[in-house]
């Protein structure tokens, strides 16, 4: 399996060749979107991409946690964390290519 990371230009760069825009218009497309998600998800607002899955906002407590090389105990402060959940179709679209790639 490949891990190549696909970043911001490789996804500017496929929507340019999809959709006969410029570089400059697929790199705003792209940055208007993220930064859309991040100010819905600033507000607690879940943002929910049909196909593709949903982003939201989860706050987590303080708590003691550990480390597990000297086990010392150290406190973990609270926090919020962005989530992300895949839609069922979107697993579903992963899985059935990994299926046919794995019988190829």
């Amino acid at each position: 399996m490949s891990k190549k990371t696909i970043t911001r230009a490789d996804i500017g760069e496929a929507l340019r060749s999809k959709c006969n825009l410029t570089r400059t218009e697929s790199m705003n497309f792209i940055e208007t979107i993220i930064d859309e998600v991040c100010v819905c998800v600033k507000k607690e607002k879940e943002v929910k991409i049909p196909l593709f899955g949903v982003f939201g906002l989860k706050h987590k407590k303080a708590r003691i946690g550990r480390n597990p090389k000297t086990m010392k105990e150290a406190k973990i402060s609270e926090r919020n964390v962005v989530t992300f959940r895949v839609s069922r179709v979107m697993k579903d679209r992963v899985n059935n290519a990994l299926n046919k790639k794995k019988k190829a």
